[in-house]
């Protein structure tokens, strides 16, 4: 057997680059829509709405301004009685009130080192330009995480080794996350089978069909509900509202197998038909649509394992939680409507939100290619006009899931 040269095992195995599978990414760049300047009229309905109704609210403001925090306003609709006949109006006006959502960013960084010129010589590819598309392929990853996470109020316990963001017994993990991690409020809490808290989870508590139905009746029906989705380009959003359900792979598996090959084709022509005319990337793949629910999967999921301590809220005007035990273990679905998480960004060293640079190092013999940003995401939540705390777009449901 002839020997293998150093120049010959370089063509070898610097004919192809191969980067690891990266995970799919569900959240930030498909959901996102632009914070809205005012309160326009809704010309079908006649009516004044103060949002668009994109899941992920991009705030810029802080492009243009000095400052480490950002607010969001929420007008509370009027809903004071009527003035009739010839009752004198005076004394009968009411108020405009509202409140204040605040967020947090923060600069963050990574860097990466491309090898001085000996490593270079060793292999066909450019290691600066590799460094430079895993280092964007690395922030996309970071924020679908963290706004993941956000979103549904807790990390969770799953933790393969591709996932950045450690568990919130990491030293790092606030740091990372920027702003507060907030468990799901009360109102915005909902269970699989016939639980009625978290700890009461048994592993008969999956996810089914007849679970989507209780959803979509708690949405018709709780007081100051969730806002439906509305994306610019959909015209049937007033007359075809809809909103967005991510589960986890484990409780798409338990949904499949609860309804009847011909009832999940159904759902399926639901969820394409409704996509139709209207080119977004949340109808593409493998979805279904149940009354006005549209549910897909997500690849990371937020997971408890049985004996794990978990963050609740209780049913109080403040949201004051607690802390339960997981009796099973269960995964967390995440149901979205419009404005659920705020994405806020400020400048970088560059007068961007975002930079990318790189540096010689070692007397010139290797690169430092490092990417900096500044940014903070944060669940939208607000309080009623009685003073009662909800999040504002976004629900979370709970089941129990079978690691078989």
């Amino acid at each position: 057997m002839s020997t293998i040269t150093k120049a010959q095992a370089a063509k070898a195995f610097g004919a192809a680059l191969f980067t690891h599978t990266r995970r799919q990414n569900t959240f930030v760049n498909m959901l996102t829509g632009a914070a809205p300047k005012s309160a326009k009229a809704d010309m079908a309905h006649g009516k004044k709405q103060t949002e668009k109704g994109a899941p992920v609210v991009m705030i810029n403001d802080l492009q243009s301004q000095a400052g480490d925090t950002v607010e969001m306003d929420l007008f509370h609709n009027l809903n004071g009685l009527p003035t009739m006949g010839d009752k004198k109006l005076e004394g009968r006006g009411e108020s405009l009130s509202k409140t204040v959502f605040e967020l947090s960013i923060d600069q963050g960084r990574k860097m990466v080192d491309s090898g001085g010129k000996m490593s270079q010589k060793r292999t066909k590819h450019n290691l600066l330009s590799t460094a430079k598309t895993l280092l964007g392929n690395y922030y996309n990853d970071l924020k679908d995480e963290v706004a993941m996470y956000h979103l549904a109020g807790a990390r969770g316990s799953f933790a393969p080794s591709d996932i950045i963001i450690p568990t919130e017994d990491h030293r790092e993990f606030k740091e990372i996350m920027v702003n507060e991690v907030m468990a799901p409020t009360y109102d915005r809490h909902q269970f699989g089978g016939d639980a009625t808290s978290f700890e009461q989870i048994d592993s008969a508590d999956i996810m089914t069909l007849e679970k989507l139905d209780d959803l979509a009746l708690t949405l018709e029906e709780q007081a100051n509900p969730m806002k439906h989705i509305s994306f610019e380009a959909d015209q049937m959003a007033n007359e075809s509202p809809f909103f967005l359900l991510f589960v986890t792979p484990r409780q798409w598996r338990d949904l499949w197998s609860s309804a009847t090959d011909k009832k999940l084709q159904e759902l399926q022509s639901r969820a394409i038909k409704r996509g139709q005319g209207f080119n977004h990337p949340v109808f593409k793949g493998d979805v279904i649509m149940w009354r006005n629910i549209l549910v897909r999967q997500y690849r990371k999921p937020v997971r408890f394992y049985q004996g794990d301590t978990v963050t609740v809220s209780n049913n109080d005007k403040l949201a004051t939680t607690k802390q339960v035990t997981a009796g099973t273990t269960i995964d967390r679905a995440i149901l979205l409507g419009g404005q659920a998480l705020a994405n806020a960004y400020g400048k970088a060293e560059s007068g961007t939100h975002f930079h990318m640079s790189t540096e010689k190092n070692d007397h010139g013999n290797s690169n430092e290619t490092a990417i900096v940003w500044m940014n903070g995401c944060k669940k939208v939540r607000f309080s009623d006009k009685t003073g009662r705390v909800n999040d504002y777009g976004t629900m979370v449901l709970d089941t129990a899931v079978s690691l078989q």
